[in-house]
């Protein structure tokens, strides 16, 4: 079974952070993660919309992702179905320990 986009909300991930996931991109690399912040941004929400805008950051020792940056990937967890594609991009890691990489995913 697989999640759609339009059904996915920031309860969904909230109490899965600090959990591991695996992201898979097209290319079949998958890259374990941890889910490190799920974060709603109301004020970025587009008016009218049935969700609030909210964004998920990702992390990894940097010796793990090898040349992964970004694109489209799905999700898979232990408790959640997998996750229909979504985009991911390589963020700077500023709060993070040396060695992390961070991606994020925004949802509008």
């Amino acid at each position: 079974m697989t999640l759609s986009l339009g059904t996915l909300s920031a309860a969904l991930f909230s109490p899965l952070v600090g959990e591991e996931c695996r992201l898979g991109s097209p290319d079949h690399t998958a890259v374990a993660v941890t889910l490190a912040q799920c974060r709603e941004y109301p004020r970025s929400t587009i008016p009218g919309s049935a969700r609030t805008a909210f964004s998920l950051i990702f992390t990894c020792p940097e010796d793990t992702v090898g040349g992964f940056t970004g694109g489209p990937c799905v999700l898979t967890h232990p408790t959640l179905a997998e996750i229909e594609p979504f985009h991911v991009e390589r963020i700077l890691a500023v709060g993070y320990p040396a060695g992390t990489v961070a991606l994020q995913a925004l949802f509008n």
